[in-house]
C-alpha cells in the first residue's frame, strides 16, 4: 500500500503514514508548501533537425531512451522529474523532500545526464548515424510546491522559467547556473562566471556561471552536553569572584556566532551558583522585539523568587520604584508603557542596590543583539552609574551588536568581552559521542560518521547537534548539510507532517509564545489528529521547541524559527497572522497585535496588491504603532519614537489624514535630536501624501517655520513674514484648532527670539486653549512646559512662576522628561528669590533626571541653571566651567543662536574673575562677524563691552556702549535682563564720576528686580546704592 498524501510505503494495519503522519484510507487533498528548490532543465540540441532526418519510429526510440536516461540520473541524485516539455526535461531537487545539498545534487544530476546522453549518442551513431547533444540550466529559488495525492507535484515560481532560459544560453554539452545556485555549490563544484546574460523575459542582465569541474559530494551523516570551554568558564568564575571581592558592578559580554555555545556556557556558569552565592535573574530579548523594549526586564521581574509581593516589599510597596517596575511587568502583558525610560533606569538601579545589600546578583541578558537601543542604553546606564554594588551583568549576544554599538563596553574598567571561538576537533568529537549516547546510537557502530560530523560541524555545537539529529532520525543515508540554513531546512522537512504543521504555526507566533496560543491555532487548523499537547511534547523531545518559565515555549534556535517561517507559504502566513492578531486583540496585547497585523498586511500586499482589505489592515497596525510611538515620544525615548512613528507612516495610504500628526510628532522628535533632515523629511512626506489638503499644508508650513527658527535655518524676519501669511489664510477659514495651536506656538517662539516674553506667554496660552479644545493631551503638556519655561523671563513675578512650577511638578511627577523643564524653571526662580539652598535641591534632582534622559537640549538647560546658581553664589570660576560645557554641546549640535548666548555668558564669567584679556578675546570671537543675531546675546555683549572699557579707563566709550545696551534692552520685557543691563550702566557711570546719573540708573535697576521678585539681584543693588562709589570687578 502507498500513502495517498506522500506516496510512502505503508502496511495494511497502519492507521497513519509513518512518513508524513496522514490518516490512511482517507483521500488526501493536495499539499502546498513554500520551499527553496533547485530546478534542472535539460534539452536536446538540434532536435528540430533530428526530427526532420529520422522516421518517427526510430525518433521515438531515441527520445524514449533520452527521457529514461535523464529521469534515471535525476532519481539517482534524489530529485524528481516534474514534467517533460516537448524534448525537454524539467526536474526539481528539494521539492518533495529537502536535502541540505540539493543545489549540488542538481548540478551532479545535470552532469550525469550529459554523460548518459554521450553514451546514447555513441550507441545511436552506429545505428542511425545521428549525434546527440544536450545543454543544461540550473536555477535555485523560492517556489510553491503543490504535492498531489500519490506523490506527483507541480512547481509555481520563476525558478523553472529561469532554468529554461539558462539552458537555452548554455553551450552544447554545458551547464549554466544562476547566481543563487553558484553560491551554494562553489565550495564543491568548479565554476567560472560568464558575461551577464540577456535572457528572454528578464528586465535586467542575469549573472550566470559555467560548470567546469563537477565533483563528487562527500557523504556524511542535539540541550547540548557541555564540552570544553574550560578557559571561558574560568573567566566567568573569576569575574564573579571580583564582583564579590570588590563589591562592584562588572559587565561581561559573551559574544559569538549563532550556535557557538554562548547560552550553554552561561547556563553552566550560573547553574553552579547556589542560592546563597548569588541571585540569578535572566531575560531574553524577543527575536522581533518591536516595541517590547523591556521584555527581558519583565521576565527577570516575573522570575523573582517569591514573586512580586516579595519584590514589592523589598522596594517599599507603593513607592515610585515599585510602581515603575510593576508597570514594566504590566507592559509585558498589555503591550503598553506608561512610564518614562529614565524612571525605569532609576527603578532598576534602586532594585539592584537593594538586592545587592543581601547577596551578589547575576543578571543574564540573552539574545541582546535583538534588543532595541533603549534597552542597550538602560544596561549601559546601570553599569556606568551603579558601580559600587555587587552585580555581574552577563550579556549574551551575536557579533551584530558590535555592528550597531561598536563602542559597547568600551572605556569601562569593569567591562570585558568574552568571545567564543570554535571548539577544537577533539572537543567536537567528544560532543558528538555524547550526543550519540543521548540518542541511543552506539558510537562504535558508526565511528567514521561521527568523525565526519565532528569535522563538518566546524567546532559549532549547534551544527553538531542538528547534524546528529538528522542522522538519528534518517539513518546513514542522510547527507550532512553544507550550510546552517540548508541544514535546518532539511531537518524541518524530515518531520512528520503534523509535527511540521505545528512548527509552522509556532513560527507564525514568533520565537517565544505560550502553549495556549499554539493550541488555539492547532484547534483552528482542523487537520491535526493527535492533540496539540502531545505534538508540543514531541517537538520538545526532538529539541525543536524548549519549555521556558511560566508556561512559555520557545524555539530552540532563532534560525530554526526563521527557516520554518520562510518555508511556510505566504498565504498561510498571512492567514495565521490575521488569526493570531485576533487572539492578542482579545488579550489586550496591543504591540503583539500591531506586529501581526503589520506582518499580515505586508504579506497580503505582496500576494494580492489589489486586495480591498489592505487599507483596513494597514490602518489598524498604523494606529497601534502611532499610539506606542507617541508614548515613547512623551517619555523622550526618541529613537524608539521615531522608529515606531515612521513604521506607522509607511503603513498609511496617501490621503490618510493621520499623515499630518505623524509628521508633526516625528518632526518634534527630530527637534529634540537636532536632526534637521529628520524634521524636514517628515514634513515633505506628509505634503506628498496629502497634496491639496489645506490643513495639512498649513500645519507643515507652520512646523517648518518652528524648525527653521529653533535650528537657525532661516532669519526670524522671514519666518515672521511667512507666519503672518499663514495666519491670514487660517483667518479666512476658521475652525482648524491644531493649525492655530501650532501657529500660536510659532508666534510665541518669534516673540521669544525678540525677547518679548509677555507676548510669548500670551501666545502660548492661546495655543493651550486650542489644545484643550481639541482634547489633545500631547499638545497641552508640551505647551504647559513652554509656559513654565517662559516664566523665568516674563514680567510675571517670581512667586507666580513658583506656584506654576509646583502645580506642574505634581502633574508631571510620573514623567521625568516633562518634569525637566519644570525643574529648570523652579531652580532658577528659587535662586532669584534668594532661596539658594532650595534651588540647589531642585538642581540636584534636575541633574539626576537629565543624566537619565540623554537629551542634549536638556543637558544644556541643566548646565545653564548650574552656571547661573554658581554665579549668584559668587563662584564665577565654576560658573565658567558649566557654561563652557554647555557651549561644547551646543557647538556639536551647530545650534548657533543659543551658542551666541552662552559664549557671551562665558565671557561675562571670565570678566567677573578679573581676567580682562581673556574676556575680551572671547567677546571678540563672538562679535567677529558683526553683532550677534540673538537679541539677548547682542544686549549682553554690548553691556559687557561697556564694563570692559570702563575698567580700562575708557569712560566715554564705556558709557556709550552701556547706554546702547540699555537702549537695546528697552525692546524687551525681561525684567532681569533689563535690570542687569541698567545696573551695568550704573556701574559704568559711577566709575566715570557721574554719581547722580549712576544712582538714578541703579534705582531703575532695583525697580526692575523688585518688580520681578528677584531678591538676590535686588539685594546686591541695594547694597551698591548704600555704599557709594566702589571698585569694580577687574580693577
Amino acid at each position: 500500500m502507498t500513502c495517498a498524501a506522500c506516496g510512502g510505503r505503508t502496511s495494511e494495519s497502519d492507521r497513519f503514514c509513518a512518513s508524513c503522519g496522514a490518516a490512511l484510507g482517507v483521500p488526501a487533498a493536495p499539499q502546498e508548501a513554500r520551499k527553496k528548490v533547485s530546478v534542472l532543465f535539460v534539452d536536446i540540441v538540434g532536435s528540430t533537425q533530428l526530427a526532420e532526418r529520422l522516421d518517427p519510429e526510430p525518433l521515438r526510440e531515441i527520445m524514449d531512451a533520452y527521457f529514461a536516461a535523464c529521469a534515471a540520473c535525476v532519481a539517482d541524485h534524489g530529485g524528481a522529474v516534474e514534467k517533460f516539455i516537448g524534448d525537454a526535461v524539467m526536474a526539481a531537487f528539494g521539492a518533495t523532500v529537502a536535502h541540505e545539498d540539493d543545489a549540488v545534487r542538481a548540478v551532479r544530476a545535470a552532469a550525469a545526464a550529459l554523460a548518459a546522453l554521450r553514451d546514447l549518442s555513441a550507441e545511436f551513431a552506429a545505428r542511425y548515424q545521428v549525434t546527440l547533444e544536450a545543454r543544461c540550466g540550473v536555477c535555485t529559488g523560492d517556489v510553491v510546491v503543490i504535492i498531489r495525492p500519490g506523490g506527483d507535484f507541480r512547481l509555481v515560481g520563476d525558478a523553472g522559467n529561469t532554468a529554461s532560459r539558462l539552458q537555452n544560453a548554455a553551450p552544447p554539452g554545458g551547464i549554466l547556473l544562476d547566481a543563487g545556485t553558484a553560491a551554494m555549490v562553489r565550495s564543491q563544484v568548479g565554476i567560472e562566471p560568464v558575461a551577464p546574460l540577456r535572457l528572454k523575459g528578464k528586465a535586467q542582465p542575469v549573472s550566470a556561471y559555467l560548470v567546469i569541474d563537477p565533483v563528487s559530494v562527500g557523504d556524511g551523516t542535539g540541550p547540548t552536553p557541555f564540552v570544553g570551554r574550560d578557559d571561558e568558564l574560568l573567566e566567568l568564575r573569576q569575574s564573579f569572584r571580583r564582583v564579590v571581592r570588590d563589591q562592584q558592578m562588572r559587565l561581561v559580554t559573551v559574544l559569538g556566532v549563532p550556535g557557538i555555545g554562548k547560552s550553554r556556557l552561561v547556563s553552566e556558569f550560573v547553574g553552579a551558583l547556589s542560592d546563597d552565592q548569588a541571585l540569578v535573574l535572566s531575560g531574553r530579548c524577543a527575536a522581533y522585539g518591536r516595541g517590547i523594549t523591556y521584555k527581558p526586564l519583565a521576565e527577570m521581574l516575573a522570575a523573582f523568587p517569591g514573586g512580586w509581593p516579595v519584590l514589592a516589599d523589598l522596594l517599599g510597596t507603593g513607592g515610585l520604584a515599585a510602581r515603575t517596575l510593576a508597570t514594566v511587568m504590566a507592559a509585558e502583558t498589555i503591550g503598553s508603557e506608561t512610564v518614562g525610560t529614565v524612571d525605569i533606569a532609576w527603578a532598576v538601579r534602586s532594585l539592584l542596590d537593594a538586592l545587592g545589600r543581601d547577596r551578589p546578583v547575576v543578571l543574564v541578558w540573552e539574545d541582546l543583539h535583538w534588543s532595541e537601543e533603549t534597552l542597550l542604553d538602560l544596561i549601559d546606564d546601570v553599569v556606568t552609574r551603579l558601580t559600587d554594588v555587587p552585580v555581574l551583568m552577563l550579556c549574551v549576544t551575536r557579533g551584530e551588536l558590535l555592528e550597531t554599538r561598536p563602542t559597547w563596553g568600551g572605556g569601562k574598567p569593569s567591562a570585558m568581552t568574552l568571545e567564543l571561538g570554535p571548539m577544537t576537533h577533539e572537543e567536537s568529537s567528544v560532543l558528538v559521542g555524547q550526543l550519540a549516547i543521548r540518542e541511543d546510537v552506539y558510537a562504535h557502530e558508526h565511528t567514521d560518521t561521527y568523525e565526519r560530523v565532528a569535522a563538518q560541524c566546524d567546532g559549532n555545537p549547534l551544527f553538531a547537534e542538528l547534524i546528529m539529529d538528522v542522522f538519528t532520525q534518517t539513518g546513514l543515508d542522510a547527507q550532512t548539510p553544507p550550510t546552517i540554513h540548508a541544514l535546518l531546512g532539511a531537518r524541518l522537512d524530515q518531520l512528520p507532517g503534523q509535527e511540521r504543521t505545528m512548527v509552522e504555526l509556532a513560527a507564525i507566533i514568533g520565537r517565544d509564545f505560550t502553549g495556549d496560543v499554539l493550541r488555539t491555532m492547532a484547534a483552528a487548523d482542523g487537520t491535526i489528529e493527535p492533540t496539540a499537547t502531545e505534538l508540543i511534547a514531541t517537538l520538545v523531545r526532538r529539541r525543536i521547541l524548549v519549555r521556558g518559565s511560566a508556561g512559555t515555549i520557545r524555539f530552540a534556535q532563532t534560525l530554526l524559527r526563521e527557516t520554518a517561517y520562510e518555508f511556510t507559504p505566504k498565504t498561510r502566513r498571512q492567514r495565521w497572522h490575521d488569526f493570531v492578531a485576533g487572539l492578542y486583540d482579545e488579550r489586550g496585547d496591543a504591540l503583539a497585535v500591531a506586529y501581526h497585523v503589520e506582518a499580515a498586511w505586508r504579506l497580503r500586499r505582496e500576494l494580492r496588491p489589489g486586495d480591498p482589505d489592505l487599507p483596513r489592515l494597514a490602518s489598524a497596525a498604523a494606529g497601534t504603532l502611532t499610539a506606542e510611538g507617541n508614548r515613547a515620544l512623551n517619555r523622550r525615548d526618541l529613537p524608539s519614537a521615531v522608529q515606531m512613528l515612521e513604521r506607522a507612516r509607511e503603513l498609511l495610504a496617501e490621503g490618510d489624514a493621520r499623515h499630518t500628526a505623524l509628521a508633526l510628532h516625528i518632526s518634534d522628535a527630530g527637534l529634540w535630536l537636532w536632526d534637521v533632515e529628520k524634521c524636514l523629511t517628515a514634513l515633505a512626506v506628509a505634503e506628498a501624501a496629502l497634496p491639496g489638503d489645506r490643513a495639512n499644508t498649513a500645519l507643515c508650513a507652520i512646523q517648518r517655520g518652528i524648525v527653521s527658527l529653533r535650528l537657525g535655518l532661516s532669519p526670524p524676519g522671514q519666518v515672521a513674514v511667512d507666519a503672518a501669511a499663514i495666519q491670514a489664510d487660517l483667518e479666512r477659514e476658521p475652525g482648524d484648532d491644531l493649525s492655530l495651536c501650532r501657529l500660536h506656538y510659532l508666534q510665541a517662539c518669534l516673540h521669544l527670539v525678540g525677547e518679548r516674553t509677555a507676548a510669548a506667554d500670551t501666545a502660548l496660552r492661546l495655543a493651550l486653549t486650542r489644545a484643550r479644545a481639541m482634547g489633545d493631551g500631547y499638545e497641552e503638556d508640551r505647551l504647559l512646559c513652554a509656559i513654565c519655561e517662559v516664566a523665568q523671563w516674563s514680567p510675571s513675578p517670581v512667586g507666580a512662576g513658583l506656584a506654576l512650577c509646583e502645580t506642574l511638578a505634581a502633574r508631571f511627577a510620573a514623567n521625568r522628561a516633562l518634569l525637566v523643564p519644570v525643574l529648570v524653571t523652579w531652580a532658577n526662580l528659587l535662586a532669584l528669590a534668594g532661596d539658594l539652598e532650595g534651588a540647589r535641591r531642585k538642581l540636584a534632582t534636575l541633574v539626576e533626571h537629565v543624566d537619565e534622559i540623554h537629551v542634549d537640549l536638556a543637558a544644556v538647560a541643566a548646565l545653564g541653571v548650574t552656571g547661573a546658581l554658581e554665579a549668584l553664589s559668587g563662584r564665577h570660576d565654576r560658573a565658567e566651567v558649566c557654561y563652557r560645557r554647555a557651549l561644547d554641546i551646543l557647538r556639536a549640535g551647530e545650534h548657533a543662536p543659543d551658542t551666541q548666548n552662552v559664549e557671551v555668558q562665558v565671557a561675562r564669567e571670565i570678566f567677573e574673575q578679573g581676567r580682562l584679556g581673556d574676556a575680551t578675546r572671547v567677546l571678540d570671537r563672538v562679535m567677529a562677524g558683526g553683532d550677534p543675531s540673538s537679541p539677548r546675546a547682542r544686549i549682553a555683549a554690548t553691556a559687557l563691552r561697556g564694563r570692559l572699557a570702563s575698567v580700562m579707563g575708557l569712560h566715554e566709550a564705556a558709557i556709550g556702549a552701556a547706554t546702547a545696551a540699555r537702549s537695546l534692552s528697552e525692546g524687551t520685557d525681561d525684567l532681569c535682563l533689563a535690570g542687569e543691563t541698567t545696573f551695568d550702566l550704573a556701574v559704568v557711570l559711577r566709575a566715570a564720576g557721574r554719581a547722580a546719573d549712576a544712582t538714578a540708573a541703579g534705582s531703575a535697576a532695583l525697580h526692575d528686580f523688585e518688580t520681578k521678585g528677584a531678591e538676590v539681584l535686588a539685594g546686591r543693588v541695594r547694597e551698591w546704592l548704600s555704599t557709594g562709589p566702589s571698585e569694580v570687578p577687574g580693577d
